[in-house]
Parts: C-alpha cells; structure tokens; sequence
C-alpha cells in the first residue's frame, strides 16, 4: 500500500539528529546510525553536550540509534534499544539522551480541584523531561567548595551554565554557585543553588536562582516533587520542580529536583500570574528556623522590628515598609493574631479581609495530609508571608517539601489533624496562634478547615488519584536514580544514607531507613483516616467549595 500522499511529499528528507552525550575520553564522540550506516555528529563549545548532525535523504520510516564513537570513529558502544522517527515529516529530532528510551513521558494528570494558581508554561519547569545541566567552573575552586559545605563564608563559585531538554538549549556565561539548604550540608551529596546576572538582564526564563535539590533523605527521590503536584492540584500558590541530570566540567555530579527559589521575581511571575501590576511588590518575609529553642510561631512580642529575631523573621521585600522599621506591616499582622478571640462569631469575615484564609487552609490541609514534619504548623519553618497590594491581604506562601509522607515515627501517620504537633505546640513559647486560634478553637475556621480537608481526601489524596502518578514517576526516573547511587560520593565530607536502587522501589511501597512508611501506604493511611475524623458532622461536600 503506497504512503498518504497528505503526509508525505517525499518519502526520503533531510532530518537533524540531536544527542545528549558525555565522551568517556577527551578523542571520543557521538554518531547515528541509520540502517547500518553510522554518521558522526559533532559539538562544539557553544553546544556541548549536545551533539548534532543533519542527514540527507533518510526514509521517515527508517529506525535509528545513536552510538558512542572512538577517536578513529570505530563504534564503542550503542544504544540497546532503536528509535523511530515516526511517519510524519520531521525536520529534526527532539535532543535526545544517550541511552534514555524516553524523551518526554506521558504523565498520569492530577485532578485541578481549585482554580489552577502556577505561573504561565515555562521551558524550565517541564515535568514531561527529564533534563540536563552542565556547569563549567575552575575545577579546584569548585572542589573547595564541595569540600567545605558548611563555610558559610566561602565565596561563591563562577561558572558557566548550560541547560538542555527536548526542545530547549539554554547558556549562560556568568553565573554564580553556592551550596544551598541547611540539614544537606551535612551529607555527601550536596544541594546547590544558582544564581544567574539579574542585575545585566541574566535570568533563567525569568528566575533569577534556581536550587538543585538533592533529595539526599528520600530514597525515591520522588516525595518533593509529588507534594508540589498536590499544591498544585490544590490551586495553592507553590514553587515549580522538575528533575535533571547536573555534570560538573563534563563530570557527573548526580540526579536532582530543580526548583525555583521564592523572591520578588517569583511574586511576579506566580503569585501574580505574570502581571505587571502591581507596579509596586508587596512586603514578603521568610519564616524558618536551625534552631531547637526558636521558632516562626507569629506570636506578637512588641511593636518593634528589634522585638524579633531577624533570623526567624527575615523580611525579603521592604513593600510599605521603612529601612529603620522592616517588621512594622507584619507585627501589625502578629497584633490581629494576638487580638483575635477565636470564640467570638464571625472568624471568617475577620480574617478574609486579613488574609487569603482559603490558600492558607488549603495549604495546612497539605501540610497535615503530606505530613511535612518541616514546615509551618509542625515545626515553624519552611514559608513565607506575602502582602499581596492587589488583594490587599496576606497570603501565605509554603517551600521545601523533600521530607514528607513520612518521618521517624512510623506511628505518626495515624496522627489525627488535632494532635499533628499538639505536644510540640504545647511547649511554653512555642503555640502557633494561626494553628491553635483559627483551625482547632474557632468553630467557623474549623468547620471550613474540616469541609477542605475532606474534599481534598476524596477528590485527590488517595490512592485511585495519585497511585498513577506515584507508578508513572517510579517508571520514569528509575534509571535516573540507578545511575545517581551508583556515582562515588565517598571522598566527600559528610554522611551518607547509601540508598540503593532496590530502597528506591521499596520505598514506594514500605519503609526504608529514615523513610520508616512508604508513599503508597502513608497516602492510604492517611486519606482513610480523615473521615473518621469529621464523622458525625454536616460537612456537604456535593457543593463547590
């Protein structure tokens, strides 16, 4: 049967071959083979490692695969599986990588439960890739760096940056690296943040910093990542992740979730959509602390900026604020907390013209559902505060979500809402009111809590709904993670899980070290939890909340 004219005006064209490669050696290279014959494809230093080739007169229906190449262009390796074109047309291949069978996964979608709050599409951020970066830097100066995790003074690296996916090759010659995150700099592997040359028109589409997180207590490598797909699903406000490859000076570094880092470039492009109005960002703070003596509790201790402690309470952006009072918006915020009697009538109204209190409720809805043992109402730590001028109120503003759907304690998945860290709340000094006063006293917040939580467990925290998911990621970074633990890591300084590929797997499915409950049976235990703990009363989730 001859071809569909309409689909083809020749049967032979010219197509270009993309690969993503690292050489074993300095002489060796890349190619394509396409029906016995190999071609070599060439890089240079404006594209490596991508590695490229245009092949005159190929049959559209002809396999392919990419091959490594000696210096004499004899093969030293091939791909174990062939690649096909497919019967349309094609000028060009997607920027495939070696050995990796799929370029981009088709993803079970998640249910949108609430209006859908991410930031419009950006290259930077698709989870159907898995993509690759390439950082160029003076190799004893990074080394330094890795060496020495826990200088804080240590100056940051220059380097040079190159991401590549599918469909997007982006450079940039003047960047800057640190290592990032707290608890991590206590391990081999190392989380690294990036900061690109904001100030001469340098971003990463629009984000001035991206973090390389390394994920170092997951074993799946997954739970970070799947917590921000429930935010998502939520219409909660969140960063965006996706996974990547990192190589150092042609080197492999190791598997990571890149994410974005929450600043005023992030209120812009997230939390107003991209909008340039308003012209004038609002006041944002970042809660957190390192300390088992102090926490992000927004307890009103004074009128004064000098009342608290700059390192729980860090303000970001000074918004209407002044120099000399950074704290004075938000201590007005503490004082509305501190004055709030959560037995009086009309919680809601009260706080709707304060704060968006449904984007706060959703997020503790995840907080106690993903049971991020690391965040605001558990531990104070891991938000933000936003004034946002357009709604003219607060809105709260959650990151870092690698430790979730479990912790230590294997009992703690079936931890009621109301005694999630009720005996860490109970410490003197330590009650979270936005916690204690708004979900368990007040009645109204409470039922609203309680009718979220709920619907949240029926529509999108269970297994029906995310097990595909859970199973299409296991699919789709495996190979990923095979190849990150098995990286030597041991003349670094620090502690080390020694996860395996085998606790990648089980710790889908059971516990693994620190990990003590899988992601499968904690999602499970969890949502089969919740309704028992609202039964007996009128919660109609048949209406649109």
């Amino acid at each position: 049967m001859s071809p569909n004219v309409s689909e083809y005006s020749s049967i032979f064209f010219p197509v270009t071959y993309n690969v993503i490669g690292f050489p074993d050696t300095s002489a060796s290279s890349f190619g394509v083979l396409i029906d016995g014959k190999v071609t070599p494809l060439t890089t240079s230093n404006a594209t490596f490692p991508l590695w490229s080739a245009t092949v005159a007169g190929v049959d559209g229906k002809s396999s392919y695969k990419y091959v490594k190449l000696s210096d004499n262009a004899l093969v030293l390796d091939q791909e174990p599986f062939l690649r096909t074109l497919g019967r349309k047309k094609v000028k060009s291949t997607l920027n495939e990588f070696y050995s990796r069978r799929v370029t981009k996964a088709k993803l079970p979608k998640l249910r949108q439960i609430y209006a859908d709050a991410r930031p419009p599409y950006s290259g930077a951020f698709d989870e159907s890739q898995i993509g690759t970066i390439h950082l160029t830097a003076d190799a004893a100066t990074f080394a330094d760096l890795v060496d020495n995790p826990l200088d804080d003074d240590k100056e940051d690296v220059k380097a040079t940056f190159r991401f590549i996916n599918g469909d997007t090759v982006y450079n940039s010659d003047k960047v800057k690296l640190k290592i990032s995150g707290h608890d991590t700099r206590n391990f081999k592997k190392l989380s690294i943040k990036v900061k690109f040359d904001k100030k001469n028109g340098d971003t990463f589409f629009e984000r001035p910093a991206i973090k390389l997180r390394s994920e170092v207590f997951d074993p799946t490598m997954i739970r970070e990542k799947l917590y921000i797909d429930n935010l998502n699903a939520l219409g909660v406000p969140s960063i965006q992740g996706a996974w990547t490859r990192v190589y150092v000076n042609g080197k492999p570094f190791g598997f990571y979730l890149m994410v974005e880092d929450i600043g005023t470039p992030y209120l812009r492009t997230t939390v107003h959509g991209g909008d340039s109005t308003p012209t004038e960002l609002g006041s944002l703070y970042e809660l957190g602390t390192h300390s088992l003596t102090e926490e992000a509790t927004l307890q009103y201790t004074g009128p004064s900026t000098s009342d608290y402690n700059p390192e729980i309470y860090s303000n970001e952006n000074l918004g209407n604020n002044t120099k000399e009072e950074p704290m004075a918006q938000f201590i007005s915020f503490f004082k509305d907390l501190e004055d709030f009697n959560p037995t009086s009538a009309g919680g809601i109204e009260y706080w709707n013209s304060r704060l968006d209190l449904d984007g706060y409720l959703r997020s503790m809805v995840m907080e106690y559902l993903g049971g991020m043992w690391d965040g605001s109402w558990w531990r104070g730590n891991n938000f933000f505060y936003y004034f946002n001028p357009a709604l003219g109120k607060w809105q709260y503003l959650p990151t870092d979500f690698d430790r979730t759907f479990s912790d230590w304690n294997k009992k703690d998945v079936d931890t009621t809402y109301r005694d999630f860290a009720a005996t860490n709340l109970a410490r003197p000094g330590f009650d979270h009111p936005m916690i204690t006063k708004l979900i368990y006293k007040n009645k109204e917040i409470n039922a609203r809590f309680e009718k979220l939580l709920l619907h949240a467990v029926k529509r999108l925290f269970n297994p029906r709904v995310l097990n595909p998911r859970i199973d299409a990621y296991e699919q789709f970074i495996q190979d990923e993670v095979k190849w990150d633990y098995a990286l030597d890591r041991t003349k670094n300084p620090g502690n080390y899980f020694n996860f395996t590929v085998s606790d990648f797997h089980q710790g889908i499915v059971g516990g693994v070290l620190d990990a003590h409950i899988g992601i499968k049976p904690w999602i499970e235990r969890r949502a089969k939890s919740v309704p028992g703990q609202v039964r007996g009363k009128k919660i109609d989730i048949s209406i649109d909340i």
